[in-house]
């Protein structure tokens, strides 16, 4: 296969597997915050960034959209955490909730497109939407079982990333398809893999 790029889709969804996984587990007591700011830095900013990037040199106008905005999303958490840690621009309280409620919405609009590439993808993305806006109502309320259930939904699509990846790594490499995805909710580009 000369002449064939890699995927920039297998190191987005790596990124956001890991960096959704560590910070659901900080939210949900399993470990402190330390680890999401690096995790979700590193993994989740740099990794999720350049996935976007490398994805806008291949014209692939969703995934270039989709790893961008996440990536930048986790660059600006580990910043509220820092903020937090040193008391120089704290975010807290409804501003973290408005952050959230924001990218929830994104999340809702991204399904839309998603549901042309197949099944697992925009479902993955509603569960995003669905966490995100139940810890935006945790933080808006002061109802910690939204953010709780927030985190379990965050913690889904975590999993469903990871079944993502593992069929788009498993067809870039060995050109088996083992991993079923289901078929596109609308019809699309039936070359898309995820």
């Amino acid at each position: 296969m000369t002449g064939r790029t890699a995927d920039p889709g297998l190191i987005g969804l790596l990124g956001f597997v890991i960096a959704t996984l560590t910070a659901q587990l900080e939210h949900l007591g399993v470990q402190n915050e330390s680890p999401v700011f690096w995790i979700g830095a590193v993994f989740g900013g740099v990794v999720q960034v350049t996935a976007g990037m490398l994805a806008y040199f291949q014209g692939d106008d969703f995934h270039f959209l989709v790893y961008n905005a996440f990536g930048w999303y986790w660059i600006c958490m580990p910043g509220f955490l820092l903020g937090g840690e040193l008391g120089f621009f704290e975010v807290a309280g409804p501003a973290r909730g408005v952050f959230s409620l924001m990218f929830a919405i994104l999340a809702l609009g991204f399904a839309f497109p998603a549901s042309m590439h197949n099944s697992v993808l925009p479902v993955t993305l509603l569960c995003v939407s669905g966490g995100l806006g139940l810890q935006a109502a945790g933080a808006f309320t002061g109802v910690e079982l939204l953010g709780t259930v927030g985190a379990v939904l965050l913690l889904a699509a975590s999993a469903l990333a990871a079944y993502l990846l593992a069929e788009k790594f498993v067809w870039r490499t060995m050109r088996r398809r083992v991993v079923p995805l289901g078929r596109p909710w609308i019809a699309g580009d039936p070359d898309r893999e995820s």
